[in-house]
């Protein structure tokens, strides 16, 4: 659930954003060609703990960012930049990293920091309909089929939201703490877990492979309703096709009204469920799974940060545990409903 994406939930309580200091944006761009800087513009979208800025060079237009702490290792930076570049150079709309001048490297490491350049993509924010769905459904395919058989140059971490000993820890530890409505989501998590468990065990499927782990619109840039750009890959890892789709289905389905989750509709957008699937096209493996996953992925995208902060996109996390529990029953409730529409969209891909 990325809680900075207009479409599914409210931007995190304003504060103090990291900001570059005095002569550090010189002694980054001075490691680049990129021409005479002619204007420098703070670009605030994004987390707050990386500052970023859009370039007006000579030579383009480029936003340069500083990685937040915690996400700027060197060699993780660099397995993510891998993944990129080969998606690049296979005509994958991935946001395309400049290399530094000498040695044409993909980030900067200046004073224990890690920066990057990226040329700055045009476009629109994701509108919430169908069109900008079906294209986003259709990428992910493309990027599955792309990264079946490639080998990054750095290992890539395991990733699973499904039936995870990490999310049950945090689970436990919520209940624990006494958080409202943390033993109803713990009993949820269960459940969808058996619902997806025993036709998964019964049905072969793909192997693992690298995924991009985090496909939502908020790392998107559309354009005419269609994905001109993808952002951020810093969720790939190696996993079940599966799971991507199932987390990346349902947060470009998830419904919202206002900013109160307690507001929010307990159904999904079906016509947005459909277009992504129709997108994606035939799936190799049992789509009666497809709902009790998405359900696994709610969860688990919403517990990691309680478990770390107490808060949730820094609120109450109550509101978002009656809410995730209340959507999360729904797609139980509608699973052999979803499975069809699952199938049919998938199956009229191939029909068109």
């Amino acid at each position: 659930m990325p809680t900075t994406n207009e479409h599914t939930g409210p931007a995190p309580v304003p504060h103090a954003r990291s900001a570059f200091a005095l002569g550090e944006l010189a002694g980054v761009c001075a490691h680049y060609d990129l021409g005479e800087i002619r204007a420098v513009f703070e670009f605030q979208k994004g987390s707050s703990r990386s500052p970023k800025v859009l370039l007006e060079a000579a030579n383009g237009r480029y936003l340069l960012k500083r990685r937040a702490r915690g996400r700027d290792d060197p060699y993780r930076v660099a397995f993510s930049h891998d993944v990129q570049l080969f998606l690049h150079g296979a005509g994958f709309p991935a946001a395309r990293l400049v290399g530094t001048a000498r040695g044409n490297n993909s980030m900067v490491q200046l004073n224990d920091r890690v920066y990057e350049v990226f040329e700055f993509v045009e476009g629109e924010a994701f509108d919430r309909t169908p069109p900008p769905c079906e294209s986003a459904g259709r990428l992910l395919a493309r990027l599955h089929a792309l990264l079946r058989d490639y080998q990054p140059r750095w290992p890539a971490p395991a990733w699973s939201f499904h039936n995870d000993a990490g999310v049950r820890a945090s689970l436990d530890l919520l209940v624990e703490r006494g958080l409202r409505g943390a033993a109803e989501l713990r009993s949820l998590y269960h459940d969808a877990t058996g619902a997806a468990l025993p036709r998964a065990a019964r049905r072969s499927a793909p192997g693992a492979q690298l995924l991009h782990g985090d496909w939502h619109p908020g790392n998107m840039i559309f354009r005419n309703g269609h994905v001109a750009a993808v952002l951020d890959f810093d969720g790939a890892r190696s996993g079940l096709t599966l799971h991507d789709l199932a987390s990346g289905v349902l947060q470009f389905s998830l419904t919202r009204v206002r900013t109160d989750p307690d507001h929010w509709p307990d159904a999904l957008d079906a016509t947005r469920f459909a277009a992504f699937l129709r997108g994606y096209g035939p799936v190799n493996a049992d789509l009666a799974t497809l709902p009790g996953l998405m359900a696994e992925s709610l969860i688990a995208e919403l517990v990691a940060p309680i478990a770390a902060t107490g808060r949730f996109a820094g609120r109450d996390p109550a509101p978002f545990v009656r809410m995730v529990v209340r959507k999360g029953r729904w797609l139980l409730a509608k699973a052999p409903a979803l499975a069809t529409l699952a199938g049919k969209s998938a199956a009229g891909s191939v029909a068109r």
